[in-house]
């Protein structure tokens, strides 16, 4: 067994989801190094042996000196954003050097074979991979002009879903009601970020990353996707060299606005969404951590595949079945015995109904119908809990405070200062949801 084990986290949003899983490799003994923007949660855990902010520009020189410095037997990105990044390093990587060549050896062994990076990036060329290999999916083109919009909603009965590629986390997805609504969303994920937009992120998500993108000016193939009636579910995989090395699926039971981040969950086995990460996993030579969007028909059940996430995803931590996602790629990258089991207290065993945290904070808790959901709150680490009880850290300028005033329907929910949070925690125990009770009278 390997034990001097050394993983590399980069992130360039700041969804706590990411910290979760840095604990559960610093709980199985790895050395951790992260690279994140400021007020990350991440910068919460003192145990990361060094804390690196991700660049506003020019990413790519401070990635590559970051791997060439740490020497990660693994890379961890928790974004689409940064893989795609990891992508251009590699690309960009002189394997006539030696820095180059450790820079691309580290990506290729933590993220896969090169010649399918580009699949990650462009949604279509999965999907008709995937349509290929008989693995259920809603029917797709590329739309390029309006007048493909116009013939595709005429042809196919809508709502109609639209998708920008290069978006993720629920961004550049329009689900339309009419074809008027189809037409502009269509001309809207098409063009260029208006700059208006761009500031509106810059001042009030103090998103200098989303901002610096926009400057670029550059437009984006957009993609209608058929759609199906059903609820969302999704499967996290974690994998080695093509081969699946672990599973977790699951339904998704409540979720933020439209298209937005999972609030609550049902763990569940599905052979459609096993199956399909099996064929992606093969397909692509895949290493490390991805998880697969699915919508479950509410006519026949089936699980039909939506889109892919070439990272970690928001459940990697959940500890079920004695273990989790990243516990067992460890084992399996360093061989022998598995060094730490996590504490029993993390089992998810019988409450396989999941209110995530922070996520249920920025639900309308006049939409949950999950009485019985365990919360996953993470005790065990207070520091980190009075984090996420905070507002988080984009929305704490005096903008956002103002634009949640002003703003009477905002996307994905307002945030909440840390007495909300503690009054809407209160109110979702009294309605029938469970966690860790003995810990909450601490706070």
């Amino acid at each position: 067994m390997k034990n001097d084990f050394t993983v590399l986290i980069i992130s360039s949003v700041w969804w706590s989801a990411i910290t979760r899983a840095a604990l559960e490799f610093l709980e199985s003994g790895v050395t951790v190094h992260a690279i994140c923007p400021p007020g990350h949660s991440l910068r919460c855990i003192r145990a990361i042996s060094s804390v690196r902010s991700y660049p506003c520009v020019s990413p790519l020189a401070t990635l590559s000196d970051a791997i060439v410095q740490t020497k990660p037997d693994l890379i961890i990105p928790a974004d689409d954003r940064v893989v795609g990044a990891l992508h251009q390093v590699h690309a960009e990587a002189d394997p006539a050097t030696r820095a180059g060549r450790l820079c691309r050896d580290i990506i290729e062994r933590s993220l896969g074979q090169p010649a399918y990076f580009a699949y990650a990036q462009t949604r279509l060329r999965l999907i008709d991979a995937l349509r290929a290999r008989d693995i259920p999916t809603p029917a797709a083109v590329n739309l390029d002009t309006v007048e493909d919009v116009h013939r595709w909603c005429a042809t196919v009965p809508g709502p109609w879903v639209l998708k920008r590629d290069r978006s993720w986390g629920g961004s550049g997805v329009v689900i339309a009601d009419t074809v008027r609504e189809a037409e502009s969303s269509f001309r809207r994920l098409s063009q260029p970020v208006r700059m208006a937009c761009a500031l509106r992120v810059l001042l009030a998500d103090r998103d200098i990353y989303s901002f610096m993108e926009a400057t670029a000016r550059r437009s984006m193939p957009v993609i209608a996707q058929a759609h199906v009636s059903g609820m969302p579910a999704n499967i996290m995989v974690a994998c080695w060299q093509g081969k699946v090395i672990g599973t977790l699926g699951v339904n998704v039971l409540s979720y933020q606005g439209r298209t937005g981040a999972a609030t609550v969950i049902e763990i569940t086995r599905s052979a459609d969404m096993e199956r399909a990460a099996r064929v992606t996993c093969a397909a692509l030579n895949l290493s490390g951590f991805f998880g697969l969007d699915f919508v479950r028909c509410a006519k026949t059940g089936t699980y039909h595949f939506i889109e892919m996430n070439p990272r970690l995803t928001q459940i990697g931590h959940l500890c079920h079945g004695g273990t989790t996602l990243i516990r067992r790629l460890l084992q399996h990258v360093r061989g022998g015995p598995q060094a730490a089991r996590p504490d029993p207290a993390m089992e998810v065993g019988e409450r396989n109904v999941i209110a995530l945290f922070p996520q249920i904070l920025r639900a309308d808790a006049s939409r949950l119908n999950n009485a019985a959901a365990w919360i996953d709150i993470p005790w065990r680490y207070p520091e980190l809990v009075e984090e996420l009880l905070r507002r988080p850290w984009p929305r704490r300028g005096s903008v956002a405070r103002l634009e949640e005033r002003l703003r009477p329907n905002m996307p994905y929910g307002k945030s909440v200062d840390r007495s909300e949070a503690l009054g809407k925690l209160s109110t979702l125990l009294q309605g029938g949801m469970v966690t860790d009770s003995p810990f909450l009278a601490a706070l």
